[in-house]
Order: C-alpha cells, then structure tokens, then sequence
C-alpha cells in the first residue's frame, strides 16, 4: 500500500497556525510535568496527532498539502507559546518525518506501515554504515535525539564504509528505535527544554537493507534538476539551511510568550521600594518592554527574510553559497536578538518571575538553551557572513562555499 492511501487526506482549507493556537493551552497545562519528566507529554502528542499537526508538511503525493515552509515555522512557533520543549519535539518530528514521506518509495514503502510512523534525526556524522551483504551494519551513538521518545524511526548521519571499512561516502542511516540493536540511553538531564526528551541513541551492529541508507552523493543527483517532473516545492528546498530555522521556530513562541506575560502584569504588578504604582507607570519599564518587542520583531523579520528564500527564490534556480551564509547568519542574529530580548523581560518582570512556580522563568530557561545550540551560534554564524562578504572560505563543515557562484 502506497504511503498517500495510509494517510488521511489533508484539506487545503485547513490552518495549522489556527489549530495550534487552540493547543496552547493544553500545552501550557502539560508544561510543568513535561519539564519534570523529561519528555513531552503523551496526551500533547497524541493532540498534535489527532489534529493532523504531525503531518502538516507532508507532500501531496503522500497525502498532505504541500505546506510553505513558513507555515512549519509559524505553528511550531505558535505552539511554542504554550511549550518551547514539547514545539520543539513537534518541529523536529513533523519536520524530518515529512522528509522521509518526501522519499522514492523504495524507502517509504519499509518504513510507513500504518502512516502513522515518527521520525527523529540527528545528523552528524557520529555513526557508521558498513557495506554488508546486501545491505549495511550500522554502529554509532547519537547524543540530542530530541523527541525520539516519541519517534518509530531515527534519520541519523553516518559516514559510508566500504567492505574494507574505508570512507567512501556519507549520509543517513534510518534506524528502528527501541529494537536489540538500536536504544535509547537517558541523558538529557539540562536546565532549559528538558521537556525535548533530547537523549541518546545508540546502535549496536544494527543491520539495515541498503534502500535505508542514504547517500548524499545520491540525494544530490536526486534534486539537481529543480523542474524535473514530479518534483514539490519542498523537493526544490536546500538541506543547509533547514535545520537552523527549525530548531529557532519554538524559541521565537518563548520570547514571544514571555512578552505576552510580562505585558499581562504590567498594570497589576507593584514596584517595590520605588515610586511608582504599578511597573505601567514607570517610563523606564514601558521603554524595555518596547525594545524587547522590537527585538522579537527583528527576530520575525530575518527569519522571513531567510524563509522566503526557500520558499520562492529556490523554487527557480539553486540558491547561491552566499545566499546559504545569510540564511544561516539572519538565524544566528534572530536567535541573539531573541535571547537578548527574553533577558530584558525577565529584568522587567522582577524577582518573582524566577519562582519555580512562575512559567516566565521555564520559558526563560528554555529560550536560554536552545538559543545556545551550535547549530545558531550567533559569533560564529557572523564570522561566515563576514567570510562570504570578504570573499573568504567558509568556515562551516556543512557549507562548503560561500561566494555568489557556489
């Protein structure tokens, strides 16, 4: 059975940003035990699954609507307003399961059996496939599989070994969780987005037919041709930037969410010791909350800017290396803006904010950790625009080059 007749059809009238406001509050409820117990709950996913969120960027030909990708960041930030960790788990496995339905059938085929299948992804290259008979022995051990807790599946990156154990490619492995060759280790014990269930997973001599390992020598050949036939739009979408924009979707919903709390307070919270009513009447607490504001605004407008550049120049021709290094760079300045931001509010909203009962100091937490993953690394994503604007190379693994004819 084909993967679009496992799958329910998705109207195109459908809102996903409509479906997740209305989840928000059941998020939010669930917030405080997801953080406890170091996952999202089970009654938030199995919400997000029934109102058809987890397949919100499936193509058409697997039964979904071809969604833009700023509708993914929209929802994941929307539903982030009610929990960054558990909108952080719903990016990542909405985000790469609909990569996989996005597949030749030969891969979608051993994989969705009920259409209802979970993938997580970790893509460095902390992994092995080795040729093997007819297909490869995968081993590694990858750290930050967020919501793997969750997932059937695991997209995970390996280096490709020959029969003699030699590199001669790299890619992905798509693993089994949870089976005597594949684990998973609890490890994610952190102080912000405890709530992604980010643990490790780890693969013992685990055997994988060939048609689950793929190469990116392969995926390139695949997409070269941006008007072959049959192809989507989000076939057309390059894989460097996609990662740095989905795991900055749940941290623009914190920021934007602590905005929301600490405006709800303003007229009602007293400044102690000072002479002032309320924090609305002091001039100087309306002026940080305008500039926190403005931030999460600048935040919005780089990742529109870097979003439509997925969205409608590369559905015409490639996208240049130089193009690539300010997508990553609008990302990396957006999360430093944000996390500057959520500081700001959180001077504003005084010491009661950090109570452990307060959700302003969990979505500070969590807005402080994952604005802190390498993937966004503010210095260093600004070092490789300033490379790319001095005609430097590039100084990330991923982006091999960076000048206006790469």
């Amino acid at each position: 059975m084909t993967l679009q007749a496992l799958v329910p059809e998705i109207s195109n009238a459908t809102d996903p940003v409509a479906l997740a406001r209305k989840l928000v509050p059941l998020l939010a409820a669930n917030a405080a035990s997801a953080e406890k117990n170091c996952r999202a709950s089970d009654e938030s996913i199995s919400a997000l699954r029934e109102a058809g969120l987890l397949r919100l960027m499936f193509p058409k030909r697997a039964g979904g609507v071809g969604n833009p990708l700023i509708t993914h960041v929209e929802t994941v930030a929307e539903l982030a307003r009610g929990c960054a960790g558990t909108a952080w788990v719903f990016g990542l496995l909405s985000g790469v399961t609909a990569s996989v339905a996005s597949m030749p059938a030969q891969v979608t085929e051993l994989v969705f059996k009920t259409g209802d299948e979970l993938f997580c992804s970790v893509a460095a290259q902390t992994g092995t496939a080795q040729e093997d008979g007819d297909g490869y022995q995968v081993n590694g051990s990858w750290g930050y599989a967020s919501g793997c807790l969750h997932a059937h599946w695991a997209l995970n990156g390996v280096r490709i070994l020959d029969r003699a154990g030699q590199v001669v490619d790299a890619g992905f492995a798509i693993l089994p969780l949870n089976t005597p060759a594949v684990q998973i280790r609890d490890t994610w014990h952190v102080a912000g987005l405890a709530a992604s269930g980010s643990n490790t997973v780890v693969a013992e001599s685990a055997r994988v037919p060939k048609a689950l390992v793929l190469r990116f020598s392969q995926l390139r050949r695949g997409t070269a041709n941006l008007q072959a036939a049959g192809l989507e739009p989000r076939d057309r979408w390059p894989m460097e930037p996609l990662f740095p924009l989905g795991v900055l979707s749940p941290m623009l919903g914190a920021a934007t969410a602590m905005l929301d709390a600490v405006l709800a307070s303003l007229s009602a919270r007293a400044v102690i010791g000072w002479k002032y009513p309320t924090q609305a009447d002091s001039q100087a607490f309306i002026g940080q909350v305008g500039e926190a504001a403005l931030e999460i605004d600048s935040a919005w407008l780089h990742v529109r800017r870097a979003v439509s550049q997925i969205d409608e120049t590369a559905q015409t021709r490639a996208l240049t290396g130089f193009e690539k290094a300010r997508i990553q760079a609008d990302c990396g300045y957006a999360m430093r803006q944000l996390r500057r931001a959520g500081e700001r509010l959180m001077e504003v909203a005084g010491p009661g904010a950090f109570a452990v009962s307060s959700p302003l100091q969990r979505y500070w937490r969590d807005l402080s950790v994952g604005s802190r993953h390498t993937a966004l690394n503010t210095i260093l994503s600004n070092e490789l625009y300033g490379r790319a604007l001095a005609g430097l190379d590039s100084n990330l693994n991923l982006l091999a080059r960076i000048d206006a004819n790469a």
